[in-house]
């Protein structure tokens, strides 16, 4: 395997599978904008919503990669549905209750792992008008912490872990659901850093971690060792999203308290 063909996200040897992200995790999109539209807010909208981007991403995966694997929010949890070299990882409606409501903060994640390593994600954030993928994202030069460090976490479920780094950092907090949102405000430079725990799926970091990682920002668990994929057990319990100077500063917190 040459350098080339390095099982990474942003590789050459994935663009093609970046672009079929891309315009997947557009049209499932598009898809949910024109339901939104149409609908009232509820739980009913946010049912179809799931429903439909899922038949929507897995009927165009079969169609289009039909000898590849698919583990989906909304489909079958048998490990054995999913084994195989290459598996798409995909949520068709990342913060589906925030659709439902009618807010902006919800999104779709498309991603490809390939012998368990993240090869190429896209994430859509479709009230927002944003769509990123691994190939084409901006690389986001690093630099150092600042005075000041703003830190996304869950709206209604912040890390206990950010009490250490209230200790060591002046922090702001910048509050949103949906992980894809998060990981969007660190690569837009809203925010320096996304901490995460108590539990995700791979779902719902997959796509977001492929982007992160092509952009040039450090992509962990919290204790920072690789976050694992493919895995028999699809729960992902954290993540640390952040460039590389700020990552091993709020690590080195995360390490001592």
């Amino acid at each position: 395997m040459s350098a080339a063909d390095t099982v990474t996200p942003g590789s050459p040897a994935y663009a093609e599978d970046a672009a079929l992200a891309r315009e997947l995790a557009d049209a499932t999109g598009r898809l949910l904008l024109d339901l939104r539209a149409s609908t009232p807010t509820g739980r009913d909208r946010e049912y179809a919503g799931d429903e439909q981007a899922h038949e929507y991403l897995t009927t165009e995966l079969a169609r289009r990669r039909p000898d590849d694997a698919v583990l989906s929010e909304e489909g079958s949890l048998d490990p054995a549905d999913r084994r195989g070299r290459r598996l798409w990882i995909v949520d068709p409606l990342d913060g589906s209750s925030g659709f439902g409501r009618g807010t902006d903060e919800w999104g779709v994640h498309v991603a490809l792992v390939v012998d368990g390593q993240l090869a190429a994600g896209a994430v859509a954030i479709p009230g927002r008008g944003a769509l990123v993928d691994s190939d084409t994202v901006a690389h986001i030069p690093d630099s150092p912490v600042g005075d000041e460090l703003a830190v996304t976490v869950s709206r209604s479920r912040p890390p206990h872990e950010l009490r250490a780094v209230e200790r060591a950092f002046d922090v702001r907090l910048v509050k949103r659901s949906a992980a894809g949102v998060k990981t969007l405000a660190v690569l837009d430079g809203e925010a320096d850093v996304y901490l995460h725990s108590g539990g995700q799926y791979e779902w719902d970091n997959a796509a977001p971690m492929a982007v992160a990682m092509a952009a040039g920002l450090i992509a962990t668990r919290i204790d920072g060792s690789p976050v694992p994929y493919g895995q028999d057990d699809p729960y992902s319990p954290d993540l640390l999203i952040a460039r590389p100077s700020v990552h091993a500063a709020v690590l080195a917190v995360l390490r001592g308290h």
